[in-house]
């Protein structure tokens, strides 16, 4: 799976950028907005990007015909996981929990147009 592979490093080198971009933000301009939380979720949301990237390649290549349903399936599977780690969260630490949210957010709105992106140029591909 030679699609998958070029994907895992394309979102290594995203997350490697990503990264410090985020260490460097939060060592200054962030500071007190850091939660060390941050790159766990950092992490969760970077595998479950290319878990669910997996998935959708193979749908692709397995069924085409039903790639759109499977497509929202996977993508709504995520949703709920994501929701549920973000209700946790704000009922664990409500005090904490809109830094965690804006966060989440920023993570969630930045490997979505990632995934996105690589998804539509491997269809282009295809």
């Amino acid at each position: 799976m030679r699609a998958f592979r070029n994907f895992v490093f394309r979102e290594f080198v995203f997350a490697a950028i990503l990264g410090l971009i985020a260490f460097v933000l939060f060592q200054t301009l962030l500071k007190e907005y850091y939660l060390p939380i941050f790159w766990i979720l950092f992490g969760i949301i970077t595998v479950f990007t290319a878990v669910f990237h997996y998935s959708v390649l193979r749908v692709s290549e397995k069924e085409t015909s039903k790639f759109t349903s499977k497509f929202m399936m996977i993508s709504g599977i995520k949703m709920i996981i994501y929701l549920v780690i973000i209700v946790y969260y704000a009922f664990s630490f409500p005090e904490k929990a809109r830094i965690f949210l804006v966060s989440f957010f920023i993570l969630y709105l930045l490997y979505t147009v990632f995934e996105v992106l690589l998804i539509v140029n491997y269809f282009k591909k295809k």
